[in-house]
């Protein structure tokens, strides 16, 4: 994990960490409001953000994707023969991030159904 947080960029998977804790801190939120029967409101809005946290971690990662691939095609083109071992090591690594932030996006969204459709009911 922190092997990824190094080399999938820190620029851009420190945030998606961060989310990740925020999003775990409000699933916990919003377990125990709807084991506890509380406010709906206050579940609909704590599944829309843990939605929106989730959608927030996966534009992140493919941001980072889009400006790794950026640079890997620019130091590409200052070199003229390179190999595509090293091609398909540097797209690995461009996918670090998106992947860390579907992972996220993908929870998030069973997370929200899930609430949508037990807890605001």
């Amino acid at each position: 994990m922190f092997r990824h947080l190094i080399e999938g960029g820190i620029w851009f998977m420190l945030p998606i960490y961060i989310l990740y804790a925020v999003n775990l801190v409000l699933v916990a939120i919003l377990v125990l409001a709807c084991i506890r029967k509380q406010q709906p409101k206050n579940a609909k809005r704590l599944s829309e953000n843990i939605f929106f946290i989730g959608s927030l971690a996966l534009l992140i990662g493919i941001f980072g994707q889009v400006l790794g691939i950026m640079q890997a095609l620019d130091a590409f083109e200052a070199y003229d023969n390179v190999s595509l071992s090293v091609l398909a090591g540097g797209f690995r690594v461009t996918m670090i991030a998106p992947a860390y932030g579907l992972v996220l996006f993908v929870f998030s969204f069973i997370v929200w159904i899930v609430c949508r459709n037990l807890c605001l009911k």
